[in-house]
Order: structure tokens, then C-alpha cells, then sequence
């Protein structure tokens, strides 16, 4: 069995400290795609960066909410999302804190990647 190329990734704009999109963020828009969310899901992403998989996800038609840690990926993913004319919530805290009682259709994250110690894994 092959798997579909994962789709072409809008451009976004990624400064300095802001994850900008590669290769596993077209692999998780890919499986994004593959949940087939539409009008009505409500969509969640953690630790969004530039905000590429939201814009994804909300161009779909979902209801997508954004969360970092980082303002400047914060308003990163704002600005992208205005620029690119979708409808994004994007909110600055901890995981979930600013969502805390909400539920959520399908939840998606793509974590910067932690460089550990050999003997710590």
C-alpha cells in the first residue's frame, strides 16, 4: 500500500524562534486531511508555532483553536492567519490552560523537538 503525497503547505511567514513548516508538517496536515474535518468539527492545536496546521485544518471549514507558549508564535500564527483570510483563535498559555472545560473533535500538535542526553532515554 502507498500512501498519498502529503499536501502542498501554504506559505507562511516563520521569524526567528518560531518553528517554520517542513517535511513533518505536511505529514501531520496529511493526517489532518485524512480525519476529514469540515463545518462543526472543532479543532485543537497544541503548541501551533507558525500556525501552518491550523490554517490547514481551518480551511477545511473547521472551527479551529490555536494554543503556544510563545507570544512571538502567537502572533505569528495571527498574523498568517489574517494574511491567509482564515478564521483562527489563537491564545497564548500552557497546553491547555486556555481552553480548560472545552472539548474538542480532533486535537493535533507537532512539539519542538527536545535534544536529551543518550543516558536520559
Amino acid at each position: 500500500m502507498t500512501s498519498a503525497p502529503a499536501p502542498p503547505l501554504a506559505p507562511v511567514f516563520a521569524p526567528a524562534g518560531v518553528y517554520a513548516p517542513q517535511h513533518d508538517t505536511a505529514l501531520l496536515t496529511r493526517a489532518v486531511t485524512a480525519e476529514r474535518p469540515g463545518p462543526g468539527t472543532e479543532v485543537l492545536d497544541l503548541g501551533t508555532g507558525s500556525g501552518a496546521v491550523a490554517l490547514h485544518a481551518a480551511r477545511t471549514g473547521a472551527r479551529v483553536t490555536a494554543v503556544d507558549i510563545s507570544w512571538t508564535a502567537v502572533l505569528t500564527a495571527r498574523i498568517n492567519a489574517a494574511r491567509a483570510g482564515c478564521r483562527v483563535r489563537v491564545h497564548r498559555g500552557d497546553l491547555t490552560t486556555p481552553v480548560t472545560g472545552r472539548t474538542f473533535d480532533l486535537v493535533v500538535s507537532n512539539p519542538p523537538y527536545v535534544p536529551a542526553p543518550q543516558e536520559t532515554l
